[in-house]
């Protein structure tokens, strides 16, 4: 049967029920199925009506619907004081017992106890979004909610080195639990030439490792400086192979010494992060926040607790509300359709607690190591602003007399791997005073510090990128390491906003 048919077998139902209510004087010509279903409601069945009337009196005959079988008698000679027995069940709205006619007064009225559908709901503090989709709740207020938490099932995402395919924000909502990010490894092979190469990973995957194989037979080893500006303290000079004039020259540094870097980070807009300056640190330097507590009492108008200036929110007291009954008849979500911690109460009226877990804002950051190629989603609620990402990394290789493997730094992937041209000559290291304290770890220079030209090995400790983080729960600074740094922030995580959350 069309759906066409159906509509209008409910008009053609719908127009014979609301012409016999207008007969009645129950309904107009203009109401609604749903109006006219509150009116059939509300005409009482009266079954069969009988009523002895005393000398003098009239008896009414009550509205709604009598089986004909009733009668009305009247009772002769006064004096007849007959008391009557009543019984009432309590509704929604005020009810005045009285007698029937016929009955000088009532002798008792017993009051039945609530009805079932009517339920305690005092203790309900889940909202639409504390619910999933399509499922009902009904709220403090005695108000039926429908969930609108999504449910997002099994999400399935290969992140890769693309741009705008490097991370992959979850959706805010319910997940399975089966879904996964998961990046595709490869691995690359080169083999050094005159000119610079770029090794970039297929569409779709990430470099795991690029081998760069030794320098051609064909080739002379000369030197194995390879020091730049970068990587020398400034106002220190050593020789290094230079690969736009093809020849060793001596090179200044320009790695800028910070000294001890501090910085009091906060709530604002702008104080949020701090970028730590490329160059060298001593190691004295701190990032910090200073904490705050806040209590806030409920009102009818939302309330934003804020911290005062300079300071962030470690915790905020907010007080409990007033209880009431409502009904919750139309309750059918369960412990599972409802965020862990929030409670609703059935239709039976008993309460539960959710077991929906609250993942909130969920990162993770996938790499080459084993078991941080893919992350899989947990179950439950996720805010939407968590994201899974890769960090992705370009790395610089001389070409040497063995095989390098050339291998991201822990917790990236390799974007790109370039290969230097082959050096071609020494220097002149008479004027050079730097020493291995000087030179970035890792890199070698010569330098004529103590009276002839030595390889000089760097020990400067090279610390990368420094990436660090502040919860503003149990970490409160952050040391920058003594040392070189290609730059990084350290940043306030939003730990202490998804502790509020759960308060």
């Amino acid at each position: 049967m069309s759906t066409a048919t159906e509509i209008s077998r409910l008009v053609d139902a719908r127009n014979t029920i609301r012409d016999k209510l207008i007969t009645f004087g129950l309904a107009t010509s203009s109401d609604k199925l749903d109006v006219l279903a509150d009116a059939v409601d509300g005409i009482a069945y009266r079954g069969a009506v009988s009523a002895n009337v005393q000398e003098g009196d009239t008896y009414t005959i009550p509205a709604g619907y009598h089986n004909g079988s009733g009668t009305v008698s009247g009772v002769a000679g006064g004096g007849n004081y007959s008391l009557q027995s009543k019984v009432v069940t309590p509704t929604k709205n005020q009810q005045s017992v009285t007698p029937d006619s016929g009955y000088y007064g009532l002798s008792d009225v017993t009051v039945n106890a609530i009805p079932e559908a009517y339920q305690n709901v005092s203790g309900v503090n889940a909202s639409a979004e504390d619910v999933l989709s399509g499922k009902v709740i009904v709220d403090s207020t005695g108000a039926s909610v429908t969930g609108t938490m999504a449910n997002n099932g099994t999400v399935i995402r290969t992140l890769d080195a693309t741009t705008g395919n490097q991370a992959y924000t979850i959706p805010a909502g319910k997940h399975s639990g089966s879904g996964t990010v998961s990046i595709v490894l490869e691995q690359k092979t080169a083999t050094p030439t005159t000119s610079s190469q770029s090794i970039a990973p297929t569409a779709g995957k990430v470099l795991s490792k690029v081998t760069v194989n030794p320098i051609p037979d064909n080739f002379a080893d000369t030197t194995d400086d390879d020091a730049e500006e970068a990587h020398i303290l400034d106002g220190k000079t050593a020789h290094s192979y230079n690969s736009t004039t093809g020849k060793a020259v001596a090179v200044t540094g320009t790695m800028a010494n910070n000294g001890a870097v501090s910085k009091t980070l906060d709530a604002t807009q702008y104080n949020q992060s701090f970028g730590i300056p490329a160059g060298y640190h001593n190691g004295s330097g701190v990032v910090n926040i200073v904490l705050e507590e806040k209590t806030a009492t409920p009102t009818k108008s939302a309330q934003n607790i804020t911290p005062t200036e300079g300071k962030v929110l470690s915790k905020v007291t907010v007080a409990a509300i007033p209880a009431t009954y409502q009904d919750v008849t139309s309750v059918d979500a369960t412990a599972a359709d409802v965020l862990s911690g929030k409670t609703i109460v059935l239709a039976d009226g008993s309460a539960v607690t959710g077991t929906m877990a609250d993942n909130g804002a969920v990162t993770q950051v996938l790499d080459a190591t084993t078991g941080k190629q893919s992350y899989t989603i947990p179950a439950g609620k996720h805010s939407g602003g968590g994201s899974v990402s890769i960090v992705l990394e370009n790395k610089t290789a001389t070409p040497s007399t063995s095989v390098q493997n050339i291998t991201p730094t822990a917790g990236k992937v390799l974007s790109k791997v370039t290969v230097n041209a082959i050096p071609s000559n020494w220097g002149n290291t008479t004027n050079d005073t730097a020493t291995a304290a000087q030179i970035l770890a890792g890199y070698t220079a010569h330098s004529n510090s103590d009276g002839s030209a030595v390889a000089v090995t760097g020990s400067m400790t090279n610390n990368g990128t420094i990436t660090g983080s502040i919860d503003g729960l149990t970490t409160t600074t952050y040391t920058i390491a003594a040392g070189y740094t290609t730059g990084g922030t350290v940043s306030l995580t939003n730990d202490i906003e998804e502790a509020l959350k759960a308060i």
